[in-house]
């Protein structure tokens, strides 16, 4: 790694007009990730743009530089590098101008089923999370680490991690999160912003899920779906409404793993989760389905609606 880190390093000083971007869908880990190098490389002078897809939602507003993310890009600019984080594959990012440009591309991600798709990838299915990932890098290159950036890097660890509480949390990962609160990430404020701070509109949208949760004893599997109709029924919700739920439903008692299926337009989106003791590899699962990402911690998204036939089952269609 430290060869590629090398590698990644001059190429970013070589390069002045920088594009950052992620997946859709922003969550604590890669934008974290996203605004930590950003703010770092705008102190350094560099023109940085940071974008997108859906925007930023509004838990995660309280984290410094999050004002400055786009939507999208104009197409007009002159961007000298591309950086991606917790992207597997490159069309993630949902931008096809992006996707178009064939910059220059350094790849953040710790997902084992990355393609390698950058000029230089730094991918390690080792590390907790992306966040943890660049904060080795900003270790490596010798670059200062602001109470800005700790606060974006503590917080891309925390949600990744569960809160320590997943098995991914590995001593290293622990040492880097004492070393950002030395820099000035209060973890408690931290905490507050993601766990604490709900929109009563999600903690309704939670009940429903929860409400439609069912637990399969023969298989030990508990899932919950969220049709269009509940969608209705709900209102409009704030961004990322149902971040982390899948992770509160896999605390179910004797559940190898948990199963979370919603409907978003014509689009429906699963999120598994599961524990290293329950020895349930659930990124085999989605990849049944199209899909994706750890052992513990995976999705997937198929083109359709979900339905309940006459038998009471929920299929797609």
């Amino acid at each position: 790694m430290e060869q590629h880190f090398t590698k990644a390093k001059q190429l970013i000083e070589k390069s002045q007009n920088i594009l950052l971007t992620m997946h859709e869908r922003m969550d604590g880990d890669d934008g974290g990730s996203i605004l930590a190098l950003a703010g770092y490389l705008e102190n350094c002078g560099k023109q940085i743009t940071c974008t997108i897809k859906g925007g930023v939602p509004p838990y995660l507003s309280f984290l410094p530089g999050s004002h400055k993310i786009k939507d999208d890009i104009s197409g007009d600019e002159d961007f000298h590098l591309l950086i991606t984080f917790g992207c597997s594959t490159l069309d993630r990012i949902g931008s096809l101008k992006i996707e178009n440009s064939k910059l220059k591309t350094i790849n953040f991600d710790h997902h084992p089923d990355n393609t390698n798709f950058g000029q230089i990838n730094l991918v390690n299915a080792e590390k907790s999370s992306v966040a943890e990932l660049v904060y080795d890098f900003f270790k490596f290159c010798g670059w200062p680490i602001t109470k800005d950036a700790a606060v974006c890097l503590l917080t891309g660890i925390i949600t990744d991690t569960g809160s320590f509480l997943h098995s991914n949390t590995k001593a290293e990962t622990l040492k880097a999160a004492a070393h950002l609160m030395k820099k000035g990430a209060n973890l408690n404020k931290i905490l507050h912003h993601i766990y604490k701070n709900k929109n009563p509109k999600i903690l309704k949208a939670w009940g429903k899920a929860m409400e439609n949760s069912f637990y399969d004893s023969k298989n030990k599997i508990i899932y919950s779906v969220i049709t269009d109709n509940d969608l209705k029924e709900l209102g409009e919700l704030p961004a990322g409404a149902f971040e982390g739920f899948v992770s509160a439903l896999d605390t179910a008692a004797n559940a190898k793993f948990a199963l979370f299926v919603r409907q978003d337009g014509n689009i429906i989106k699963a999120s598994l989760r599961s524990e290293e003791y329950k020895n349930i590899d659930v990124s085999q699962i989605a990849k049944l389905f199209g899909g994706g990402g750890h052992k513990l911690a995976s999705g997937f998204s198929l083109a359709g609606k979900l339905v309940k036939d006459e038998m009471g089952k929920w299929r797609a269609v």
